[in-house]
């Protein structure tokens, strides 16, 4: 089961009204352009005037390993685990463009091989944790692909256990923090008709029994 993207607004800069959001834009696109050898496409989740929720979607012509590989030297992104290229860019859009509302919601990275799609789970989360997911999914690249057996079709970050049960206490729930995007992926492999669960901690698979749900978060 492989990630279907939501039909979503395709941003036009051109017909942009603000010249500051057209300039803001080009330059985001072009930025994350150049620091992650990709084609980027931008969407907008949102039907509000004064917000931009962004879809981020890049497609790279290159395979996991490789990516992962240049990101440890540097060469793929950033090797600086607090500034991102991606995160530099989106600093510089709030910064043009401060009367709006500005977020990222998903981010999905196209590669040869593989999907990564990577959802919002608190305010900024995606740029603020780019770099730190990156690199756990290089300490778990063995693991995530049974011991260099099969490669995954696509890796969701994050899902959570079914209600979050461990996260509720008297019915109050806990929002997602920074460490979320480490604790469970979903996998999706060609042998198997459903997902994977993922322990990242324990760096095994949990059985695909397990109920478990993706965050929303207007849920």
């Amino acid at each position: 089961m492989l990630f279907k993207p939501n039909n979503y607004n395709s941003i036009d800069i051109i017909n942009v009204k603000s010249p500051e959001v057209m300039l803001g834009l080009f330059d985001f696109i072009k930025s994350i352009e150049l620091g992650y050898f990709s084609e980027v496409i931008l969407k907008n989740k949102s039907g509000c005037s004064h917000k931009l929720d962004l879809v981020v979607e890049l497609n790279c012509p290159l395979n996991l390993l490789d990516i992962l590989s240049h990101f440890n030297k540097g060469l793929w992104g950033s090797s600086e685990i607090t500034k991102s290229p991606l995160a530099k860019s989106f600093d510089c859009l709030l910064t043009c463009n401060k009367e709006l509302e500005i977020d990222i919601q998903e981010f999905t990275l196209y590669l040869n091989d593989t999907n990564i799609v990577i959802k919002n789970i608190y305010r900024h989360s995606i740029p603020e944790q780019f770099n730190n997911i990156m690199a756990e999914i290089g300490k778990q690249y063995v693991s995530i692909t049974k011991g260099l057996t099969e490669q995954p079709e696509e890796i969701f970050i994050p899902v959570f256990e079914d209600l979050l049960s461990n996260s509720i206490s008297n019915g109050v729930q806990n929002r997602p923090t920074c460490t979320s995007y480490t604790e469970y992926w979903g996998i999706y492999m060609e042998s198997e008709m459903d997902g994977l669960i993922f322990d990242v901690k324990h760096h095994k698979f949990i059985s695909a029994n397990l109920d478990y749900y993706m965050f929303d978060e207007n849920s």
